[in-house]
């Protein structure tokens, strides 16, 4: 805890309102992947499949990213966002209706459907980083975590412009893009856009956000210096140079996953507090996964079945999504919500200790092994994800399993708000006595 601030918490209703908003996106995704059926996974350029895809990266990682962010950047840099609760209330309604706009413009394409979701994406987007960066431009404290928040924001921040440029090309005012260099060109601009949204702004807030939550939630050693210091910059600086020269660099960004993940299991290990702990074992999955990730790239395609070779880019992208990215996002909401749930009512307890007698134990706020049944559901949905890209006849399967898993998320979510506001009537009550 040492050089954190919980003095410039924003109102806890705002990241619930992200929170509680996310899962529903992956339910969506469910009932597309149910209606789609097998069509769906004939290519990765499938209308249905491009709907898909955003529905999880910014109806889901994003959404809970940006609801995160508003409560670490104040805990870990001391200063929240001006005005938060008008910031937080255009960006949430601008990038819910953007998303579900995104997603439907997909599918049924329309101009005027495509101007809206442009104006509504950009809006929301561009007013978070805009009120982040005026933030992170100041000289703030834990300096390895808040580096890699400005870098994952310049990340996010250039992965609008490129699909705010691939998004304005059906409009009057498109850009001609012949006109630019090749990396703004067909399939170049739309690799770039996805590359920098999962590795640039998805990985580099997590690796971040590792550095400071492993030591503060499970009394565990810092990471290395040569590693909290310099990855996140070598990172971002592979994924610049990326753009330029695709082929050769893809070969150090999957390396330098593979360095974090070895320097995460080697501090999870180290940790003092080795009780049974459900989002350890997101981040031991997710640090299993690039590890897997990192050899069956390496492994050259005239070694694999045919099958596995035709497959291994969508395999690769699927393994590192959702076995990765969407694995560590669980784990840290089942952390995050009772976490935020105890800090904000203990505040509030600090000017009546009368009030002390209704706070609950932090376990009360969500039931260990009701996260436990979920990190299970995890496992099974990414193996049955997993098989349908293989074998897309399991696709009702794959819908039904991802309804269960984030129906129950969203279960165990409301249960933490509904006994946090519980508790905040208690505490209230006493002082209109």
């Amino acid at each position: 805890m040492n050089g954190l601030s919980f003095n410039a918490l924003p109102p806890i209703d705002l990241p619930f309102r992200f929170f509680l908003t996310a899962p529903l996106f992956v339910i969506l995704c469910a009932l597309l992947i149910l209606f789609a059926g097998e069509t769906l996974w004939l290519s990765r350029w499938q209308p249905s499949m491009l709907a898909l895809t955003h529905g999880f990266t910014l109806g889901f990682i994003t959404i809970v990213m940006m609801g995160a962010l508003l409560q670490l950047l104040p805990v870990v840099g001391g200063v929240g966002i001006a005005k938060p609760r008008l910031i937080v209330g255009v960006c949430h309604s601008a990038v819910v209706l953007g998303t579900l706009g995104l997603m439907a413009n997909f599918i049924w394409p329309s101009k005027l459907l495509t101007a809206l979701t442009l104006l509504l994406l950009v809006c929301g987007l561009g007013l978070y980083i805009t009120a982040l960066a005026l933030v992170l431009i100041k000289k703030l404290s834990q300096g390895d975590t808040i580096v890699g928040f400005r870098l994952a924001i310049t990340a996010l921040f250039i992965v609008m412009l490129l699909g705010t440029l691939m998004l304005s090309q059906s409009l009057p005012f498109a850009i001609d893009l012949s006109k630019l260099p090749d990396i703004f060109s067909g399939k170049a601009l739309t690799n770039n856009h996805a590359i920098l949204g999962l590795a640039g702004w998805g990985s580099l807030l997590i690796i971040s956000v590792s550095f400071q939550v492993i030591p503060m939630f499970h009394v565990a050693p810092h990471f290395p210096n040569s590693i909290s210091r310099f990855l996140p910059s070598a990172l971002f600086a592979l994924l610049l140079l990326y753009i330029i020269k695709p082929h050769l660099i893809m070969a150090f960004i999957v390396l330098a996953h593979g360095v974090f993940a070895t320097s995460l299991l080697f501090v999870i290990a180290k940790r003092k507090r080795k009780i049974s702990d459900n989002s350890i074992l997101y981040w031991q999955c997710a640090a299993l996964t690039l590890l897997a990730i990192t050899i069956f790239y390496f492994i050259p395609e005239t070694y694999l079945p045919e099958t596995l070779a035709q497959k291994k880019v969508i395999l690769i992208a699927t393994l590192y999504l959702y076995l990765y990215l969407v694995a560590v996002i669980q784990g840290m909401l089942l952390k995050i919500l009772p976490f935020l749930s105890f800090t904000h009512l203990q505040q509030r307890c600090v000017s009546n200790f009368l009030a002390m007698q209704y706070l609950p134990n932090m376990h009360d706020f969500l039931n260990k092994k009701h996260g436990q049944w979920l990190f299970y559901l995890h496992l099974v949905s990414g193996g049955i994800l997993l098989a349908t890209i293989i074998t897309p006849s399991l696709y009702w399967l794959l819908s039904l399993v991802l309804i269960i898993e984030f129906a129950w998320l969203l279960k165990l979510m409301k249960t933490t708000t509904s006994l946090y506001y519980a508790t905040l009537d208690k505490i209230n009550s006493l002082g209109n006595e």
